[in-house]
Order: C-alpha cells, then structure tokens, then sequence
C-alpha cells in the first residue's frame, strides 16, 4: 500500500479531461481522464491515500470540497504556500486559521520559504511572518507541519531551531539536498519527501540519491506534488506543448520505490511497507476511516 504525502488533486487541472502520467512494466506512460477517474485509477494501482495541502487562500473551499468528494481518499492539510501568501492580505490569517479549526485537517501547510524568485520578488519578511505564524498555528493545534523550503533553508532552519519546543513534526516536502542538510531537518523531528527528482539521473537526482541511502529509513516519505514535478527523464515522447498538458500522478510512486530500494540495497516491498507505516504515524491517519475528532482553538 502507497499513501502520497504530497498531491494536488483538488487542482483546477483534473476538473476536466487531462494527461497523466502512469505507469506500465516499469516505464512511464500517458493516460486520460478527469479526476473521478484519475482517482479511481490510482486506487485499483494500490494508492490508498494522498495528502492534500492548500497551496492558495482563495482556494480553501474548493479544496475542501474536492477532499470530501474524495470519501476518504484525500486528506487536507491547511496552509498558505510561502509564493502565495506575499500577494495574500495578513488579516485572512483568520480566515485559515478557522479553515483549520474546522473540518479535520490532519497538518498545516504547505508553508515555509521560497527564494527562487528574484530577490525584489520574494517578500521575505511576508514569507517568514506568515511561516511564523502557521508554525504557531500548528502548535495550537497540536499538527505536523508540511514545509515548503526552495533555496532557503538557512533562514528556515534557523526559525525553526527558535520555535522547536512547539513543533509537532512534519515533512520537508519535494527535498532536493544531500544527507547533511536532510539531518539538519531530522534533527527537528522532520521526515524527508522523496519525489520523481529522485528519478533522475543528474546532480539533483544524484544528491537525493545520497540522503536517501544515508539516512535511516524511519525518515522518509515518498510524493509526488501532482499535477507538478514531472520526473525530467524517462517521460514518454511528446512535444514541448504537450508536456505543457501532462500532470504528475502518485502512480510513478512504485517505480520511486524501487529506486529507493535499489539505493538502499533492500527489497521493494519491504520499503513500501515502511514508508507507509511512517506516512501514517507522522500524520496520524487512520486509512478508511474519516477523522472523528474536531479540534478547536484559539489562535492569535
């Protein structure tokens, strides 16, 4: 069984028919569908979970609707993703937080830092107030935290190593550094998200490949962040145009399994029994059954 720690299924992109990548014999090819069907594919290929995190403030609802449709299939993280919130107003800072006050979302994110952007662009005092505050949401509600860092873990390391006492856990998500830098975030209680980066066979891809064989495997977590991060190697042919069109699905998950396994020198079907079994204890899910318990808070 595979749970995906990171997808975006609740995207604008499956409200139609779209191309998705799949899998067939070990090599990855296209399907099409919408995401009632996407959805369906994914649970007769063994996918029996994906995480859901929020990406925008305007589209909180929306995600919320799409993970109840999913009937137990998506489970919802709140969030403002560190891109997002530099254009998003800080009084709708209540508004998430009573998003995720209600319903039962089970961590806060994505959230973190994101540099990629020219310097005049990124609004770090924006990005660090609103991490700083979905850190201490998180805190209240007791949830794991779902980071989003992109060249920019020195600051991030160093907001988190201020506010350790009242971190609950989480993921790195999408992490593309080596071992060194993946301790830094175990060491604060953090699992690492493995991706299709892992896929490739260029110096990010290799340098995944080193923490993935350096750090113990209680540590790791596999993703995709569909419809986004399409493996660079490996895809079927296409033009320019349609690669435009093609969405990420958690079904290229088994073949990032194996690589993984491969990596480690130990059986495919014993990694993914193990990173499910951490997937579910980070996040405290309980496969096929809806959260019961309603948190509440009282966040500033």
């Amino acid at each position: 069984m595979i749970i995906d720690s990171h997808a975006h299924y609740a995207h604008f992109r499956y409200d139609t028919e779209v191309p998705y990548l799949g899998m067939e014999e070990g090599a990855l090819t296209v399907r099409r569908g919408d995401r009632e069907a996407l959805l369906a594919d994914l649970r007769a290929s063994g996918i029996v979970a994906a995480i859901e995190p929020s990406i925008g403030f305007e589209a909180l609802e929306k995600q919320r609707e799409r993970v109840t449709e999913s009937e137990g299939f998506l489970w919802e993280a709140i969030g403002v993703h560190p891109t997002r919130c530099i254009h998003t107003p800080w009084k709708a800072r209540r508004t998430v937080s009573a998003y995720a006050e209600s319903g039962h979302p089970i961590a806060i994110g994505e959230t973190g830092l994101d540099y990629h952007h020219p310097r005049r662009l990124q609004h770090r005092l924006r990005q660090k107030l609103w991490f700083i505050y979905q850190i201490k949401l998180a805190d209240r509600l007791g949830l794991p935290l779902i980071l989003h860092i992109r060249e920019g873990d020195r600051d991030a390391l160093r907001i988190l190593k201020r506010y350790k006492d009242r971190l609950h856990g989480g993921v790195v998500h999408c992490f593309g550094g080596d071992h060194r830098l993946a301790q830094e975030y175990i060491a604060l209680g953090f699992a690492i998200g493995v991706g299709g980066k892992l896929l490739c066979e260029n110096e990010e891809g290799r340098a995944l490949g080193d923490t993935v064989k350096n750090v113990k495997l209680r540590h790791l977590l596999v993703e995709t962040d569909a419809p986004y991060v399409l493996p660079e190697e490996g895809l079927p042919d296409c033009s320019g145009n349609q690669r435009k069109k093609l969405c990420n699905s958690s079904l290229i998950l088994p073949a990032v399994i194996s690589r993984i396994a491969r990596i480690r020198g130990e059986e495919a079907a014993f990694v993914e029994e193990q990173i499910y079994q951490n997937t579910v204890a980070l996040f405290h899910l309980n496969i096929g059954e809806e959260p019961s318990e309603k948190r509440s808070t009282d966040c500033p």
